[in-house]
């Protein structure tokens, strides 16, 4: 937006913009960088419009009538396809955000252990968090495993998932692209050596930040870091790519178990024509969304009512 670049090349604060713009009650991690800013204050100001519902697609039936006729399906997954498998989730009253604010009375939010740069500094409440989800220790659900029958039987374009837990390779799903990483392999911070994640499991259920061996010990911090996106890193050349040609290929959306808040992964519902049905299966629903369908409650109870009359 010219308006934007305008208002970086006069040098404003775009804390300063943001004020503005947000709740007055949302406080901003102090240790976000302004570019990281700046991308928010793009991301408000650039709202897509809300899409218009199809008079045509209203009702679960009409759902198992567009699941049985395509042959291009995108779903978009995000926790609430793992918490049925005992992944705890970020945001509820006992989650992962909830523990750490009490383990780490230091951190300055949270999310901040999503930030690379809190992360350069002090990596010990990631790996507190990556004990917790780590591959290896849970069974994928009814979601994942409805998932992958709709890969079997030639219908899935591609599975976006906002999970970092491998639940969909564990069920074996391989259309899949990982929007924000996995903990299925770690890099070097500073070598940018890569490994699988069986490497530095051993640290990591000890509760020890995973170092390099490759690097000297008295050089620049090189920690073994887990290959997920964190805030101030971009998504992968590969999700844009995909998403780009996925987008004019889709004949059916289906979004489960996401709140869809996060971009650019909460962009992909504006970004497919609008005569593309949209179906959202969710605990709660999405007021700045616009669904044709949304079937509301315990997504692995919907799912399997699906599969029923579906005949699977």
């Amino acid at each position: 937006m010219q308006w934007v670049q305008h208002q970086m090349t006069m040098g404003i604060n775009p804390r300063t913009i943001l004020q503005e713009l947000l709740p007055t009650n949302m406080v901003l991690p102090p240790n976000l960088d302004s570019l990281t800013l700046w991308k928010l204050v793009v991301n408000i100001l650039t709202e897509p419009p809300k899409r218009e519902k199809l008079p045509n697609v209203n009702t679960l039936q009409d759902v198992v009538r567009l699941i049985q006729g395509s042959k291009n399906i995108v779903v978009l997954t995000g926790a609430g396809v793992s918490v049925s498998c005992g992944i705890p989730d970020f945001r509820s009253r006992d989650g992962i955000y909830a523990k750490l604010a009490v383990d780490f009375p230091d951190l300055p939010d949270p999310q901040a252990m999503f930030d690379i740069d809190y992360f350069r500094k002090n990596p010990l409440p990631f790996f507190k968090f990556a004990k917790a989800i780590y591959p290896g220790q849970y069974t994928p659900s009814r979601c994942h495993r409805f998932i992958r029958q709709l890969e079997e039987q030639g219908k899935l374009l591609r599975n976006y998932t906002q999970n970092i837990d491998t639940l969909e390779q564990e069920a074996g799903i391989h259309r899949i692209i990982q929007c924000h990483g996995s903990f299925a392999t770690a890099s070097c911070t500073n070598c940018k050596r890569k490994v699988d994640c069986e490497e530095i499991r051993q640290d990591i259920f000890n509760q020890v930040v995973p170092r390099c061996p490759q690097c000297p010990p008295d050089g620049p911090m090189a920690v073994m870091k887990p290959d997920i996106v964190f805030f101030g890193e971009g998504l992968s050349d590969k999700f844009h790519q995909t998403i780009t040609v996925d987008k004019d290929k889709v004949d059916l959306l289906i979004v489960i178990g996401s709140r869809l808040k996060v971009r650019p992964v909460a962009l992909i519902p504006s970004s497919i024509p609008a005569e593309v049905p949209q179906v959202l299966i969710n605990r709660e629903p999405l007021n700045h969304m616009t669904f044709d369908v949304e079937l509301l409650g315990d997504s692995d109870v919907i799912v399997e009512e699906i599969c029923r009359l579906l005949g699977e």
